[in-house]
């Protein structure tokens, strides 16, 4: 918005000019895949290894995109950046992926404006989840804007929109039975195990990767299943090693991941690698194996579901088997929708306040500079302060752009 005196003659220097914060909320844009209208092998192609979302945010830095953050799980790749449009995010995200733009347009999903806060709050509070209530989300979008920080890529206005988007998923799990039951993919693996497998005393149970997502099953399978024998492994032998230190179990040099894959009994996969790290060569006979393969893309040649003894599942079947547990939570979506729309009516006010309060002090300045009263007159002063609080008063009040410079300019045009 830009507004011009009325009377040119006396006041054609008199311009107001908005800060850059005021287009940061109309520009903040989403462009996503998730598990919604993308099967696993579609995500799949869509998905970003860590190597490649840094790669994404240097080229935002060179877009010169105020702000960007790149949020990429199993069930999801987001980014969220303030631009024109957010095809210019599409771009990116189909640059440094093997998806295209086709399959976006036919799968992928965009949001603009506050429709992209209300998307952020609703994935913060796990209600965007495959499994709803999963919370293991909040500690991605941490890590998410703690990458875009690094990188330059966060301002002040998404950094402030993060933090209300936490703080609202926050109230929600202290408030709501949102959470009740299995509350991440981590944990469902386990529960997975436990149904499938009736003692799983002295089974050996092979978990491969162990990243920040691995760290969660780990320590999972340390509280749950500690009765079974613990293997760790990892592309970094020195990850593996520490995890394994950690939850009491072994450690198992990647160099030995097919022999390990072949004498285990539950093989658990969440390594982020663009080709399969469990192949059907390194499987013979029938022994019974449970193998859940949590990553995006598949890090388990599909071909090993086909061999006897062998079950195989994806986040996607895993997702179906605790439909049950998700069904149980959806009483509580209203409830969490109340907070989050508390929130979000939080953060416009906060949004507010910052395009008002430069607006205010222009109006100040620009009063005092067009005054033919000498500044030491305090009466004088005191008309300026007095309409430039009533300006701050009916800015907060309403939002009609027209009458917000023209209230100011009358005032100043009574003191006389």
């Amino acid at each position: 918005m830009t507004f011009r005196g009325l009377h040119k003659n006396k006041f054609a220097h008199f311009m107001i000019i908005e800060e850059p914060v005021h287009q940061f909320l109309d520009n903040f844009c989403v462009a996503g895949i998730n598990y919604r209208k993308s099967d696993i092998s579609i995500r799949g192609k869509f998905s970003l290894l860590p190597e490649h979302s840094i790669l994404l945010l240097e080229q935002a830095v060179q877009k010169k995109f105020p702000a960007c953050m790149v949020l990429s799980t199993c069930n999801r790749t987001e980014i969220y950046g303030i631009c024109d449009h957010p095809h210019q995010l599409i771009e990116m995200l189909c640059i440094h992926t093997h998806g295209n733009m086709k399959d976006f347009i036919e799968h992928g999903y965009q949001y603009k404006g506050l429709t992209t806060v209300e998307h952020l709050f609703k994935v913060a509070a796990g209600l965007d989840s495959q499994i709803i209530g999963d919370y293991e989300i909040l500690s991605q979008i941490k890590l998410a804007a703690s990458q875009a920080k690094k990188k330059n890529c966060l301002n002040s206005f998404m950094e402030r929109v993060i933090n209300y988007a936490l703080q609202s998923s926050k109230e929600i799990k202290t408030t709501t039975k949102l959470s009740s039951g299995t509350v991440s993919v981590s944990f469902a693996a386990i529960e997975i195990i436990k149904e499938r497998i009736a003692d799983t005393h002295n089974k050996k149970i092979l978990l491969v990767g162990t990243g920040k997502f691995g760290n969660h099953i780990g320590k999972n399978l340390k509280s749950y299943l500690s009765g079974s024998i613990l293997l760790f492994t990892n592309r970094t032998d020195q990850k593996a090693f520490d995890l394994a230190t950690e939850c009491g179990g072994n450690f198992v040099p990647y160099a030995n991941l097919a022999p390990a894959a072949a004498d285990a009994d539950v093989i658990i996969v969440s390594s982020a690698s663009e080709k399969y790290t469990i192949l059907s060569s390194y499987f013979t006979g029938s022994k019974a194996r449970l193998i859940l393969d949590l990553s995006v893309p598949q890090n388990v040649d599909p071909s090993v579901k086909d061999i006897e003894g062998i079950t195989l599942l994806n986040v996607d079947e895993i997702s179906v088997i605790l439909d049950k547990t998700i069904s149980l939570r959806q009483a509580e979506v209203p409830k969490a929708m109340e907070i989050i729309n508390k929130t979000m009516l939080d953060l416009c006010t906060w949004y507010r306040k910052q395009a008002i309060n430069p607006l205010l002090r222009m109006v100040k300045t620009q009063l005092y500079e067009i005054s033919e009263v000498h500044l030491t007159n305090q009466a004088f002063e005191e008309k300026i302060h007095k309409a430039v609080s009533s300006l701050a008063i009916q800015l907060h009040q309403q939002n009609n752009k027209g009458c917000q410079c023209i209230t100011a300019l009358s005032s100043y045009l009574h003191m006389n």
